[in-house]
């Protein structure tokens, strides 16, 4: 089963394991979109994550809050935060900003913890190019830990999963106005991990520090006072 963060009658966010695609591939496989519109009359994808990533993806339920939730991406109103733990030791915050693919991108990178040659971050995305963080992370010479296809053979053995999680998902909601912060724990599988290299809390949405273990719950931060093109049943990618 895959979990739910969210729901309403207009908007379903799940929480993606590692190793599930989003949508159908040509080996057949099980994926995200096939599994979650058996069980409704539509279903609207927006953005793609990773098959070896994990964490939050935000489809709609309603045809008519597309243009809205497009909107939402094409403006960049919707606030998309990741943990990852990359090669190497990242001493500071940084800016990447190397073109994709001809096209503008850029990741703000906030380092979170360090040690045994890997560094815990927190990424925020500003464009969402396919593969964005992965490559923009290899560019910088600090490949994603588990990431064979950017980082080469030997950062890809040093973890079994892909170290990116897209963990928090913040925006208005097109319908109600509630501002919406919706959170995906971070799996076992990646947590597991993190005691490598010394860390020993994650951090908290809205920046406090949180015990590394029990791991924390996901689900939605709020209701909150007002303050890309859809895929249908049968996007934009990020």
């Amino acid at each position: 089963m895959i979990p739910t963060v969210f729901r309403d009658r207009w908007l379903w966010v799940i929480d993606k394991p590692s190793g599930m695609p989003v949508q159908g591939t040509r080996k057949g496989e099980p994926n995200v979109f096939d599994a979650l519109a058996r069980e409704v009359a539509y279903l609207g994808l927006h953005h793609r994550l990773d098959q070896p990533a994990s964490g939050l993806v935000l489809l709609t339920l309603d045809q008519a809050i597309n243009p809205a939730i497009a909107s939402l991406f094409r403006d960049h109103r919707i606030e998309r935060r990741y943990l990852a733990v990359l090669d190497g030791e990242l001493e500071a915050p940084a800016r990447w900003d190397r073109p994709i693919e001809g096209q503008p991108a850029a990741t703000q990178v906030t380092p979170l913890d360090h040690g045994a040659g890997m560094t815990l971050v927190e990424l925020e995305l500003e464009t969402g190019r396919k593969h964005q963080i992965r490559i923009h992370a290899a560019l910088a010479g600090h490949p994603v830990i588990g990431d064979r296809r950017y980082g080469g053979e030997e950062v890809g053995r040093r973890w079994p999963r892909l170290a990116l999680h897209a963990e928090q998902l913040t925006f208005e909601h097109p319908r109600s106005g509630n501002r919406l912060a919706l959170c995906a724990k971070v799996p076992a599988d990646l947590v597991a991990l993190l005691p490598a290299l010394g860390s020993r809390d994650l951090p908290g949405p809205r920046g406090d520090r949180l015990p590394l273990l029990p791991q924390r719950s996901g689900g939605v931060h709020g209701p909150r006072s007002k303050g890309p093109g859809p895929q249908g049943r049968g996007g934009a990618a990020d």
